[in-house]
């Protein structure tokens, strides 16, 4: 078995001190391997954001441990010191809306994670056309923002999570504001995307009618976490949840 793209054991967050102290997290565990598309559900307030949160180096946790693809970078503590360099360079994020710089065209959009990173311009916007392509949108590259479909946003959004090769992506209610036809378009994106660069993306979702694409879900309640598999899954025999140890 592969090294796991995410490896998370016993974490927990928990907001304030004594009798106003919250525990958002209560031990998660979760384990997703490279090429995966994993789906994780909850209701409001059960800590689907607050994992996500942490996942992406933005809240720090009171316990626990994270691995990405084999490096610990928080195990009680922050390992990694320079987490806006982790954030850029190994995490890709998808959100509800795009958040694409409405002055640089769509090629550039792409193009300006690799730049701040480091990489020649050229280079950048190689990777970049090479994404769009992917995605089908290459076609769109010297458009504006404005002038793009709403899909069209959410490819390229798609496209600038991919562009530093990073090995997770965390996607944030990504067809929320989409119809049925273009939600179920942007999945079959992911999930070609996680299968074509084998990386591991957890897609937080209330859309029910995406959720049958997915092989793996996690359930989020009340700060901990219960997997199950879904109707994508090779193995339909565990249907029932159970909580992780």
């Amino acid at each position: 078995m592969s090294v796991p793209a995410i490896e998370i054991r016993g974490l927990t967050k928990r907001y304030g001190e004594g009798d106003a102290a919250v525990d958002a997290l209560k031990g998660v565990d979760m384990t997703i391997h490279a090429g995966e598309v994993v789906g994780l559900v909850g209701p409001s307030g059960s800590g689907k954001s607050t994992l996500l949160k942490c996942l992406g180096a933005v809240t720090e946790p009171t316990s626990g441990s994270m691995a990405l693809a084999g490096q610990t970078v928080y195990a009680d503590r922050w390992l990694i010191p320079d987490l806006r360099a982790l954030r850029r360079d190994r995490i890709g994020f998808v959100f509800q809306a795009p958040y694409l710089i409405p002055f640089l065209d769509v090629t550039d959009n792409v193009a300006l994670l690799p730049m701040l990173a480091g990489r020649p311009n050229a280079e950048a916007r190689i990777r970049a056309l090479e994404l769009l392509t992917a995605l089908d949108v290459s076609h769109r590259a010297k458009a504006q923002p404005s002038q793009l479909s709403g899909g069209e946003q959410q490819r390229v959004a798609i496209a600038r999570a991919l562009a530093n090769h990073p090995p997770i992506i965390l996607a944030d209610e990504p067809t929320a504001p989409l119809d049925s036809e273009r939600a179920l378009a942007v999945v079959r994106i992911l999930n070609q995307m996680a299968e074509q660069y084998q990386t591991a993306i957890i897609v937080v979702t209330h859309d029910e009618k995406i959720l049958p694409t997915f092989r793996r879900i996690y359930h989020i309640r009340d700060g901990k976490t219960y997997e199950e598999a879904g109707e994508a899954g090779q193995s339909h025999e565990c249907r029932h949840r159970k909580p992780m140890t």
